[in-house]
């Protein structure tokens, strides 16, 4: 399989483990009246620069390897989407989907592919690929222990399998934040971490779709692998907060990978 990515530094994982070290001792010697309290906060900030590098910069290949686009032979692009299965936004990007005959990759929440399996059924059905994006989708996923993380992956592994797909083989992190214990827990479960070339930032409350687009069209060109949302942030009783602007993004997007002689397929077919 030949495909584009990155490869892990040790010192990158070595300098995230000691700034681990020194949060402590800094925290414990200003606790202790022993040290001044910007010892603890050089600290933070070294882990903070060293997960802003590992997890925005992903190219840089800090904390492991990730995959970020597929080969450029042929004419293919991938479409992947987060955080669904959505009621109300994941059948309307399957309508758009299923009209200009595009496949398209769905990392789904566990606990969400559990609630939906009706749509996990249709994603299947309609050809799609389903891959994993954890089970709760938790900003704090990044610094958890590794064992911690290892049962997440595994219940949304298990959750997507009892909604009716195949076992994932691909992970993606939550909110696209990087650390070892995932890097750790990921190759623990024999997956793939996936990055992206572009991504719509569709997510965010304050993107339009005409912003949308001008972010995403710029990479489309062969072996991209493209991130939107098919699901949006929720209140804990499960209403919507408000929902995703893919379904508007998608309807500019398709046409315009047509045109250009580009088809959208799944990371399965991309990379084979």
């Amino acid at each position: 399989m030949t495909s584009r990515g990155v490869y892990s530094f040790r010192w990158g994982r070595s300098l995230y483990h000691l700034s681990s070290v020194l949060c402590l001792l800094g925290l414990a010697l200003w606790l202790l009246h022993k040290a001044p309290a910007s010892w603890f906060g050089w600290s933070l900030l070294l882990r903070a620069v060293l997960i802003g590098i590992g997890s925005f910069i992903a190219r840089s290949g800090v904390f492991g390897r990730i995959l970020m686009s597929g080969p450029t032979d042929r004419p293919l692009v991938a479409l992947t989407f987060d955080d669904g299965p959505d009621p109300l936004t994941t059948p309307r990007v399957l309508d758009l989907l299923a009209q200009y005959g595009a496949q398209a990759t769905f990392f789904v929440i566990g606990e969400r592919a559990a609630a939906q399996p009706a749509l996990i059924a249709r994603l299947v059905e309609a050809g799609h690929q389903v891959e994993n994006h954890s089970q709760r989708h938790s900003w704090a996923t990044a610094f958890g222990p590794v064992a911690r993380l290892v049962a997440d992956f595994s219940q949304a592994q298990q959750s997507i399998v009892d909604a009716g797909a195949a076992p994932p083989r691909f992970f993606r992190a939550p909110i696209g934040i990087l650390s070892p214990p995932i890097i750790a827990a990921v190759q623990r479960l024999g997956l793939q971490l996936v990055g992206w070339s572009a991504k719509a930032r569709d997510g965010w409350a304050s993107t339009t779709v005409e912003a949308a687009l001008a972010r995403l069209e710029p990479a489309l060109r062969p072996g991209a692998i493209l991130l939107l949302h098919d699901g949006s942030e929720r209140r804990s009783n499960q209403v919507m907060t408000r929902t995703t602007i893919a379904p508007e993004v998608l309807a500019q997007l398709l046409p315009l990978l047509r045109k250009r002689g580009l088809r959208s397929v799944t990371l399965d077919e991309l990379l084979g």
